[in-house]
């Protein structure tokens, strides 16, 4: 019984054998029947394919092929995938980057005739002007320019001449304020000395007594100095109109004497 297995074994794995025999020399006669490819083309498939494995192996960051020719500075997309791969402008945008390595015809890149005749319509709408006359144009913008750096620097000049009366204005004004409040505070303190002399007994500054009399001693100060401003001014104006009278004076005599003369020389034949 154990015989029998054994042979039936071995006549199966016989039969096997024989078919898978059988199914790879039909395999090969097909393909070499299908096959047109030469033994040198067969050969640099083979290379081209073990090349791919190689580079696959040491693409060791996973990157997708497009984001790592991005990496690597190529272009990422050497065929077309999507619809505007195929555009004008993409294709110009990817040469402007990659240059040669891009594979992209350069010609592309010359604009076209279209693009061309936009171009000049817009230069013609933005820059009317011939360039003769843009040329006049920036002249006359530089010298009108020139001449009103050079106004400043005269102006600039002038006053730099009249720095030295200004400073010594400034400084007259300041001593004069400064004169002003120095004989404020003279006269404030002589009038609360008056004030004292007139209570006869030291009296409290803060006391309403002395208050009134100071303000009233004040006002009677005020009113005396509008006087006298007003006396001043009565005779500055008096010397005014003496100075024009006498001047009036002087120019009518000197018209007598002068009209005198021509009364007396005899005119010329």
């Amino acid at each position: 019984m154990i015989s029998k297995r054994i042979i039936n074994s071995y006549l199966k794995q016989q039969k096997i054998c024989n078919v898978r025999y059988r199914s790879t020399q039909i395999n090969l006669e097909k393909l070499e029947k299908e096959s047109t490819l030469s033994t040198s083309d067969y050969i640099s498939e083979e290379a081209k394919l073990r090349e791919e494995k190689i580079e696959q192996s040491r693409n060791k960051s996973r990157l997708r092929e497009q984001d790592r020719n991005i990496l690597l500075n190529k272009n990422p997309y050497p065929e077309p995938k999507f619809f505007h791969h195929g555009s004008l402008k993409y294709l110009r945008r990817t040469y402007g980057r990659y240059g040669e390595a891009s594979g992209i015809n350069p010609s592309l890149c010359w604009p076209i005739k279209e693009e061309l005749d936009d171009a000049k319509e817009y230069e013609k709408l933005k820059y009317p002007s011939t360039i003769p006359d843009m040329i006049m144009q920036a002249k006359k913008l530089r010298k009108a320019k020139e001449e009103n750096v050079a106004a400043r620097q005269r102006e600039i000049v002038k006053k730099m001449e009249k720095l030295e009366y200004w400073k010594q204005d400034l400084f007259d004004r300041i001593a004069k304020k400064e004169a002003e409040a120095k004989s404020a505070k003279e006269r404030k303190e002589r009038l609360v000395e008056e004030v004292k002399r007139h209570f006869g007994y030291a009296v409290d500054p803060k006391d309403d007594k002395f208050k009134e009399m100071l303000e009233k001693k004040e006002k009677e100060q005020k009113k005396a100095m509008k006087a006298e401003k007003r006396k001043q001014k009565e005779a500055k104006m008096m010397n005014q109109v003496l100075k024009t009278y006498e001047t009036d004076k002087s120019v009518s005599v000197d018209d007598k004497e002068t009209t005198n003369v021509e009364k007396i020389v005899p005119e010329k034949e």
